[in-house]
């Protein structure tokens, strides 16, 4: 009976604690979309929290660690969300949707600026930031799918792809229209013609010039 009861404390305090690292983190993106990452911190963390300093450092045992969670967090939803794009136009225009919507998470993933904080310019930031660029790299698979011109290289057509893709969060007024960007990624991605289709209309070309 008391190995039990022991049991049931055990798994309420795990319950409460994961609710409370949840709470953290959320607190934790209130902050970055109020304030931006140079105004984030883990004192305001625990303050928009209404915990302790000492509370949030016993969850995460450093501004590191904290914003390397976020930083996973971004990762997992963007991937989601790349992975859901019902074809190449959708997935092209993922990041600036990203980046309208969720703000915060894009310029943690893909920064603008350097921040030379170790949280911000370290080894776990760093490596979630390199697995976010590939993410956008595997847009090759769709584009394989398609009629798209690309680069012969895979990594060459990759960054074209990357720059497609990067260009509309950079430029306002990509970010800005859906029609615009559509014509730009068309542009970018002029399909190929089938060869029979060119030979038929060189053949035409000739026809009338006799």
């Amino acid at each position: 009976m008391l190995r039990l009861r022991s049991m049931g404390i055990e798994e309420r305090r795990a319950r409460e604690r994961e609710q409370r690292k949840t709470e953290i983190v959320r607190a934790a993106w209130s902050v970055a979309k109020r304030l931006g990452w140079a105004g984030f911190s883990v004192e305001r963390v625990a303050a928009e929290a209404e915990l302790g300093r000492a509370t949030v450092y016993g969850y995460f045992e450093s501004l590191e660690t904290l914003v390397a969670e976020l930083g996973r967090e971004a990762l997992v939803e963007f991937g989601e969300r790349l992975a859901a794009a019902d074809g190449l136009a959708e997935a092209l225009d993922v990041p600036v949707r990203y980046s309208q919507q969720k703000p915060a998470a894009f310029e943690l993933l893909f920064p603008s600026g350097q921040d030379t904080r170790p949280a911000f310019s370290g080894p776990a930031i760093g490596s979630i930031r390199s697995e976010a660029r590939q993410h956008i790299a595997r847009l090759l698979r769709l584009a394989s799918r398609s009629r798209a011109t690309l680069p012969d290289d895979t990594k060459s057509a990759e960054a074209f792809l990357a720059g497609i893709s990067m260009a509309a969060t950079m430029v306002p007024e990509l970010k800005a229209s859906t029609t615009l960007r559509r014509r730009f990624q068309e542009f970018c991605l002029k399909e190929a013609s089938p060869p029979d289709a060119n030979a038929a209309e060189q053949s035409t070309r000739r026809r009338r010039q006799r």
